[in-house]
């Protein structure tokens, strides 16, 4: 009678069945949860509008013509930059930038007057069947002012200098300007091209190595400028610290020294080199650390500071500004 009561009172077992189908449930919401959370994340890289566009209030009259063009940001249709570019084959070719708030904005070209300087040097100097390696956008600007062919010749767009405020924003960014700069490079060119960099930011021997594999038989031209030193740190940060301060070049040499000095003091930099800006302005380019100071790229600078000895495999022919021309010899050269 006693285990008779005892067994009515007891909670009956849920059956297996019934488990399974609890189970199936809140699997099926927790998958629900997911998508839902997944719209949200592509709606906001996707779907959001994006940050800025470009505009030409006036189109070019004649073929050739270089023309401004404007980035406006789509909140409170302010002025971010300003290009000048001209039309080409393939696709418009910016010959210069100028950010209207802080720079660096998407793109840092170097100089315009020291690249057109630049390119009448190579014309005048350079075999016609010579390669030249240099940044990309570098590139684009020498052949269109005269320097001959380029190794890299298309709009590869990078590194993107992208504000913080747009980081959720980066899908659209890149839709913007593949709309506006056109198709990206064919990948040879592009894989191409991330070899070159890796090389400007590998140790000296291992970073020469690497350029001859661009080009396997004969000499080369190397370009490089003080500014791919800061595009160089912005794609691999890792390899290569760099940092920079405007200073207003007023004519006082030592107010300007003491500026300098003290702003690498209080970095702890390690080595520094100076680029010209128009509106009488010096952009201060410094190294963080040793280890950035032993990359290529540092090596083939004129950084203040830095070992200045030669570069095995690479010969210095032309310096001005902060353009450095070297002479990539052979593999198999003495």
């Amino acid at each position: 009678m006693s285990a008779a009561v005892a067994s009515a009172g007891a909670v009956p077992p849920v059956p297996a069945a019934r488990a399974r189908a609890a189970l199936r449930l809140l699997a099926l919401l927790l998958g629900l949860a997911l998508l839902v959370l997944a719209a949200l994340t592509a709606w906001q890289h996707f779907g959001a509008a994006a940050p800025y566009r470009y505009v030409e209030p006036r189109a070019a009259t004649t073929p050739g013509e270089p023309r401004t063009v404007q980035v406006i940001a789509a909140a409170g249709e302010r002025l971010l930059a300003e290009a000048d570019v001209v039309a080409a084959p393939d696709g418009p070719l910016l010959l210069d930038w100028r950010a209207r708030v802080d720079d660096p904005m998407l793109y840092l070209p170097a100089p315009r007057e020291e690249t057109q300087a630049l390119a009448a040097v190579l014309a005048r100097h350079r075999a016609p069947d010579t390669p030249v390696l240099a940044w990309w956008d570098t590139s684009r600007r020498l052949r269109h002012w005269g320097a001959g062919a380029m190794r890299f010749d298309r709009h590869l767009g990078e590194p993107l200098f992208v504000p913080r405020d747009w980081s959720a924003q980066k899908a659209r960014v890149l839709e913007v300007e593949r709309a506006y700069w056109g198709a990206a490079a064919d990948p040879a060119q592009r894989a191409a091209f991330d070899t070159f960099a890796r090389a400007l930011v590998a140790p000296e021997a291992e970073g020469v190595a690497l350029l001859r594999t661009l080009v396997p038989a004969g000499k080369a031209v190397v370009v490089v400028h003080l500014r791919d030193a800061l595009l160089l740190g912005q794609m691999f940060p890792k390899a290569i610290g760099v940092a920079f301060q405007d200073f207003a070049d007023t004519g006082d040499v030592h107010r300007s020294v003491r500026g300098v000095r003290g702003w690498l003091k209080e970095g702890e930099h390690s080595a520094y080199g100076l680029v010209k800006l128009p509106g009488n302005v010096v952009r201060v380019v410094a190294l963080r650390d040793e280890a950035s100071a032993n990359t290529l790229i540092a090596r083939l600078l004129p950084f203040v500071g830095n070992r200045q000895d030669d570069v095995r495999g690479l010969t210095l022919v032309y310096r001005s500004g902060a353009f450095a021309v070297y002479e990539l010899s052979p593999a198999d050269a003495p």
